[in-house]
């Protein structure tokens, strides 16, 4: 069970990157250097929105006022990747829980 890493180009924000990590046990870490930011969250508080060309990914409170707590607008080939690496890390830790 190994964690996922990918460097992508933020929208909208020219060269700005961010480095995502999926890890497998229902986390993901967000790091912008350029800002020294830094986030985090369970795979439930995150929702994707697609508007167009690019697609913002929101983490929510995922509570009853629904804050949102940080979000991202990222191209929609890397949205629809870090989608694919989330779902991935999910299977691989069901499979895993299955097999104890």
């Amino acid at each position: 069970m190994l964690a996922e890493s990918r460097h992508v180009l933020l929208s909208g924000k020219k060269s700005q990157f961010a480095d995502i990590k999926i890890i497998p046990t229902g986390m993901i870490e967000v790091d912008i250097p350029d800002e020294a930011k830094h986030y985090q969250a369970d795979f439930d508080q995150l929702c994707f929105y697609t508007h167009n060309k690019n697609t913002e990914l929101v983490c929510r409170s995922g509570q009853k006022d629904d804050t949102v707590h940080w979000a991202l607008d990222l191209a929609n080939d890397d949205a629809r990747e870090l989608l694919s690496m989330i779902e991935r890390a999910e299977d691989e830790f069901e499979m895993l829980m299955r097999s104890l």
